[in-house]
């Protein structure tokens, strides 16, 4: 059954009836998002650790729980208008059809984290309207890493210095810049695995364009938009390339889940994407996917690349 508070929540409506249609290319033009970095004195050993992002985004979603409406908490549409931070990040959300299926609009942040010398620099991206909830984010985060990280645990015996020095950036990205002309070819480099639950890369690397294309038009909806989109068309465009992986290593993802108590356990692979061929029908998409990452796991910083 449908759960009629559903159509009394702020954040449905926006979701729901975008305010208009536009294409990729032009969503990569208007793309607004907000990065908050918080950095770690002396913390950069651990920015490599596989279960960092996990725990932060563990931590991070026990902070807006704090601040949460009851049916937040029960995993049920909120009922505050505006909602709370806990079901903007981590509730339920509508979904929308993409080509044949339906799937359920994706959460609007996504975690990395990166060595900076010796310090460590955790980072969330806020996608479009979720900015509006910047205050709520600002704090969790803090908290998450001052009250909440295990370091220690996560240290595992190597040098941590011993007072928690933390500082704050904040940084607005208003645009992609993809409406260049684009390369005869590209190496999509991932900084992080990628997820091969139902589709392996290796066996078939179209799969990433056509995940990206998807992931982008569901995403698109934070930004108040939809996309206009003919499948056939752009799917002709990247069945058309070249595509070749020139590097890869497996990798063995593991998910904690502390809001369900369970761990998963997910294939996944590091991977060099060569492609070659007309690709100004995906540039945009290829643009857009540094930013919000491809496949499972993104919010705890699966799926990251970087084009070369």
């Amino acid at each position: 059954m449908v759960d009629v508070a559903v159509f009394e929540n702020d954040v449905w409506k926006r979701l729901t009836a975008p305010a208009e249609t536009i294409t990729f290319e032009e969503l990569a033009l208007r793309w607004n998002s907000v990065d908050i970095s918080v950095r770690i004195e002396g913390y950069g050993v651990l920015a490599d650790h596989e279960q960092l992002l996990s725990d932060l985004r563990g931590s991070f979603g026990r902070g807006l729980m704090a601040g949460a409406s009851e049916r937040s908490l029960a995993e049920q549409v909120c009922d505050w208008s505006p909602p709370c931070a806990n079901d903007v990040f981590f509730g339920p959300k509508p979904e929308v059809k993409v080509t044949r299926h339906h799937h359920a609009i994706p959460k609007p942040f996504i975690l990395r984290a990166e060595a900076d010398g010796p310090d460590l620099v955790l980072t969330i991206s806020l996608f479009g309207f979720a900015s509006q909830w910047l205050g709520d984010v600002r704090a969790a985060m803090l908290g998450a890493v001052r009250e909440r990280m295990e370091w220690r645990r996560l240290a595992g015996g190597r040098f941590l210095p011993r007072d928690l020095v933390v500082s704050l950036r904040q940084h607005q990205i208003s645009a992609v810049a993809a409406g260049e002309q684009a390369p005869a070819d590209c190496v999509m480099r991932f900084i992080t695995p990628v997820d091969c639950k139902n589709t392996d890369p290796l066996d078939r690397p179209v799969s990433i364009l056509s995940r990206l294309a998807s992931r982008l038009y569901l995403m698109a909806r934070w930004q108040d938009v939809a996309i206009e989109v003919d499948w056939r068309q752009i799917s002709a465009a990247w069945r058309a390339l070249e595509i070749n992986v020139i590097k890869q290593e497996r990798h063995k993802i593991t998910r904690d889940s502390g809001r369900t108590s369970t761990r998963f356990f997910i294939p996944g692979r590091l991977l060099d994407v060569e492609l070659s061929g007309n690709l100004q029908a995906v540039w945009p998409l290829l643009k857009l996917g540094e930013v919000v990452h491809v496949g499972r796991g993104t919010v705890a910083g699966l799926g990251r690349y970087k084009l070369d």
